[in-house]
């Protein structure tokens, strides 16, 4: 049997609200354009995506993950004042927020990390450059959208781990949970 697996920094529940709150004013000013809004309990930062991989070899994720994981600090971040879209908004496909590494570059090498440990599993790995966004919406086929000038809140954060991911396909949307928690090394 397989799962469908990432590798994704979970936002805390308050994060996740916030943010939220500005898709919905997003989906408001776009409600009749063909787009898949995230839900929000679905709100992530991906790092990696494995695609289907089979059970048995969750655990050897682990035992490659865990170490790299566990050598970095808790991270922290902010929510930037930056909505956008991939590959434009005349154009887009993805509708989404950027955010704010407040680490000296901490995240972008433990993104790097993960995937040098995943590639010596035999996992292909994206070589488009590391953009930490957080996805709002898809769209479904082209269309320009809005993307106001928006009250941003201004909101700092701490992340604790990385976590293995399973996303399960279904009509009402992919159902997200946590496989496996890796835990920086001060936690």
């Amino acid at each position: 049997m397989t799962k469908r697996l990432f590798l994704a920094i979970n936002l805390p529940p308050e994060i996740k609200e916030e943010i939220f709150n500005l898709a919905l004013k997003l989906k408001k000013l776009n409600k009749n354009k063909p787009i898949k809004w995230v839900e929000k309990d679905n709100f992530h930062l991906t790092l990696h995506f494995l695609g289907s991989v089979p059970e048995e070899k969750i655990s050897t994720i682990n035992q490659a993950l865990a170490p790299i994981v566990a050598n970095f600090p808790t991270l922290n971040f902010a929510l930037s004042d930056s909505i956008n879209a991939f590959p434009d908004s005349n154009n887009p496909k993805v509708i989404f927020w950027e955010i704010k590494e407040l680490n000296d570059g901490q995240t972008i090498k433990l993104q790097k990390q993960i995937g040098e440990g995943l590639a010596r599993l035999g996992f292909a790995i994206d070589k488009r450059p590391f953009r930490l966004h957080l996805t709002f919406g898809r769209v479904k086929f082209k269309t320009a959208i809005q993307i106001p000038n928006l009250q941003f809140p201004v909101s700092n954060f701490q992340i604790s781990s990385v976590d293995l991911m399973s996303s399960e396909l279904t009509s009402a949307g992919p159902i997200y949970s946590i496989v496996k928690a890796y835990n920086f090394k001060n936690n």
